[in-house]
């Protein structure tokens, strides 16, 4: 079979960076010919990109395994192959229990897992120098069409001791701010209205460069492309100075500070290998409120890591409440091999840190609730995605503040087309993370 011949489906887990190369291999593969189909049909290959990040994630990656090998099994695809972090991570546990994987490889060289595909021929991962596409790698776009995601860097340096992407990803690298810039001019071209930065720490673009560089001219750059949102995800917030603040300040780049705290009592994020403590967060977000009265802010925590003490828990809560951090995410800790947090001594049960998430999550809730009641009656922009499935004559997009995927929606009474820029909209209700307005 030639490549020309060749369908190819992607299933994609995990994390917006999983989706870029997803996007890159994709690239790869049309460029060689070949034809890549929905995940829905039936094709040659299915290549599922997987998540080996906490447990829940690898679950889920495992079942989309067996359900691939399924149908293979029962003839509706030819061949599976497997990549992304699971198996950057556990490549000889997978190569003993997937026998019937036909293509194992982990986070680098796409080139070659792409030649494997399109000619049909074996290859064996192992020994690929650490990857990190640029703008001249070709990308297939998985995103509704005003929106895409520009990966700014790979690899991390933080080595937090819960966190095993270095392990799996390797040291922090920038892109070229220049590569970053040719790459989203290319994609404005296309017609995204929507650019989202994307990085495990994007307060450390370009430091590691020479000469270096810095976020805050990045954005500078980005902002003369003429993009009506630019979305900055993932600030690392120990590294938030007053220079990176100024580069929200330019034209199109959006008040959405990603800032993932973790925790806020200091014995346990000194735990963690992080800094700060609660006066340090609480000050970086009245600066944050100062210089952007549309500010809108989301962090992350862990909650029953190694330590916590109900004490410790209760003024988590108490800056949670206090903060007003308008969109709140939590995970139960989840203690993975090869991590320094593993070991940790002073383990909470399972059972009581999802207890506690779930708390967390109460308070979580009642922050986005006081935001969205703050935003009734208000004109917001609103970036259309598609034909709502709830309603005929609606649109579900996302107004500015909520980023891809885990803010919620926003339900527009109107047929909007989803090539469309941000339109101007009033919101009159919601429920729960859904919000619904009508045009103006």
């Amino acid at each position: 079979m030639t490549p020309s011949e060749t369908t190819c489906a992607f299933v994609s887990l995990g994390c917006f960076k999983n989706t870029v190369d997803t996007e890159v291999l994709g690239g790869l593969l049309a460029g060689m010919g070949v034809h890549i189909v929905s995940p829905y049909e039936d094709a040659d290959w299915v290549v599922i990109n997987t998540c080996g990040f906490i447990q829940t994630a690898k679950e889920e990656s495992i079942g989309e395994i067996f359900s691939a090998l399924e149908k293979k099994a029962g003839g509706q695809v030819r061949h599976v192959a497997v990549t992304g972090c699971l198996s950057e991570r556990y490549l000889s546990d997978l190569r003993k229990n997937f026998p019937d994987v036909d293509l194992l490889w982990g986070v680098n060289d796409p080139q070659e897992l792409a030649r494997a595909i399109a000619t049909g021929t074996p290859a064996v991962y192992g020994g690929a120098a650490p990857f990190l596409y640029d703008h001249t790698h070709p990308r297939i776009l998985t995103t509704p069409p005003n929106t895409a995601f520009v990966k700014i860097s790979e690899g991390c340096d933080m080595n937090c001791s819960f966190c095993a992407i270095p392990a799996i990803r390797g040291a922090y690298r920038s892109r070229e701010a220049e590569s970053v810039v040719r790459e989203a001019a290319a994609m404005r071209e296309r017609g995204v209205a929507e650019l989202v930065l994307i990085s495990q720490n994007s307060t450390h673009f370009g430091r590691d460069l020479t000469p270096p560089s810095q976020l805050p001219g990045l954005l500078q750059a980005l902002s003369t492309l003429g993009f009506d949102w630019i979305r900055v995800l993932y600030l690392m917030p120990e590294e938030v100075s007053e220079e990176v603040l100024a580069g929200f300040s330019h034209p199109g780049v959006l008040p959405y500070f990603d800032l993932p705290f973790q925790h806020v009592v200091p014995t346990l994020l000194r735990r963690m290998h992080r800094r700060g403590d609660a006066e340090s967060f609480a000050r970086l977000i009245s600066s944050i409120r100062r210089s952007f009265p549309e500010a809108v802010i989301r962090s992350t925590f862990i909650t029953g890591f190694p330590g916590e003490t109900e004490d410790a828990f209760r003024q988590l809560c108490e800056f949670a409440r206090e903060s007003r951090i308008e969109r709140i995410g939590a995970f139960a800790f989840s203690p993975e091999e090869g991590t320094p947090a593993f070991d940790l001594d002073n383990q909470v049960a399972p059972e009581d840190a999802q207890n506690r998430r779930e708390e967390l999550m109460d308070i979580s809730d009642a922050n986005l609730e006081a935001y969205n009641r703050r935003i009734l009656e208000t004109a917001q922009w609103f970036l259309p995605g598609g034909p709502s499935p709830w309603e005929r004559g609606t649109t579900l997009g996302r107004i500015a503040s909520q980023a891809p995927e885990v803010d919620g929606l926003t339900e527009i009474h109107a047929d909007i087309p989803m090539t469309s820029a941000p339109v101007r909209v009033r919101i009159s209700s919601f429920r729960q993370n859904i919000l619904q307005g009508e045009p103006t």
